[in-house]
Parts: C-alpha cells; sequence; structure tokens
C-alpha cells in the first residue's frame, strides 16, 4: 500500500524569481525532501495590494484542504507591504499552516 504524504502548498514571488518554472520545481522538490506532497504553488506575479491575491488565494486553499504547511523561499513573505508576522499570523489563524522556508 502507498503512504499518503500530508499535503504542502508552495508560494512564490514573481519578481524575485528569474525562472518560475524552475523556482516552483525546486520548491516542489524540497517539499518532497521534507516529506510532503505538493497540492500547488502559487505564485504572485506583482504584489500591489496590501495583501496579495495569490497570498489569499493560498490561504483559503489551505483551510479548504485542511493542509498546514506553506512552503516558501526566503524573503517571498518577508519582502510584503504587510509584515511579516501578519501573514504569518494570518496562514496560523485561519488555516493552521506554518510556513518552512527553503532555499531556491
Amino acid at each position: 500500500m502507498t503512504k499518503l504524504l500530508p499535503l504542502a502548498y508552495g508560494y512564490l514571488r514573481m519578481d524575485l524569481v528569474d525562472d518560475g518554472d524552475r523556482a516552483e520545481q525546486q520548491i516542489t522538490q524540497a517539499a518532497q525532501h521534507l516529506g510532503f506532497q505538493m497540492a500547488a504553488v502559487f505564485r504572485e506575479h506583482s504584489p500591489e495590494t496590501i495583501v496579495p491575491t495569490a497570498y489569499l488565494d493560498l490561504v483559503c486553499e489551505c483551510c479548504r484542504a485542511d493542509a498546514h504547511t506553506v512552503i516558501a523561499a526566503p524573503g517571498h513573505l518577508s519582502g510584503m507591504t504587510v509584515p511579516q508576522t501578519v501573514l504569518l499570523d494570518m496562514l496560523a489563524t485561519r488555516a493552521r499552516a506554518h510556513v518552512r522556508e527553503v532555499t531556491l
């Protein structure tokens, strides 16, 4: 019987990576290395609002899927207009999810 791995979601800010496909592949590999199945990677093309759209979609999806892990590259959350602690608190409170930063 195949063991089902817990789900994780990825988050990438496209303004911080040169090659989005490569960065997504690296985040997916990091999730697998950490023992998670990557469900989807949310790509934020240009975080122009206080709370970016793809980030809100990520929070909703974590709640819907009852997933508790988000994989992100360093700075992809902390570089937002909203302080990092607010974004992390929103994930922790609304989706009971925690962020793991991985080097790309």
